[in-house]
């Protein structure tokens, strides 16, 4: 069967559609980390998780990175990108995991 470029284009590119929305409707938060600051870029977190973070990422200040929150089989994961070292990444993971997902999405978005 001789498919043409245009159609395969079109197909392709509602995969990555498809694949972004379902991305972004299971993710709960992302933050960004800056020298030891966080900063939530979207969604939310209750103030107190926030500021637990914040502690795990103050000492000793993580220079840069990204972290995201997404439901997980009923469960919250993050998931770490940036130089952050192994026992800061899990603090960061039991801060997350010691809250119920539903305390984590029932908080307003920041926007």
């Amino acid at each position: 069967m001789n498919l043409t470029l245009a159609p395969l284009l079109v197909i392709v590119g509602a995969l990555a559609c498809v694949y972004l929305a379902a991305r972004r409707h299971i993710t709960v938060c992302v933050a960004e980390v800056t020298n030891g600051k966080i900063r939530v870029t979207r969604g939310g977190l209750a103030p107190a998780i926030l500021a637990d973070l914040a502690d795990v990422l103050a000492r000793p200040p993580v220079p840069r990175a990204t972290l995201r929150v997404v439901r997980a089989g009923g469960l919250a994961k993050l998931t770490v990108q940036g130089i952050v070292s192994a026992a800061q990444t899990q603090q960061l993971r039991n801060v997350i995991g010691s809250v119920p997902l539903a305390r984590l999405i029932n908080v307003r978005s920041r926007r």
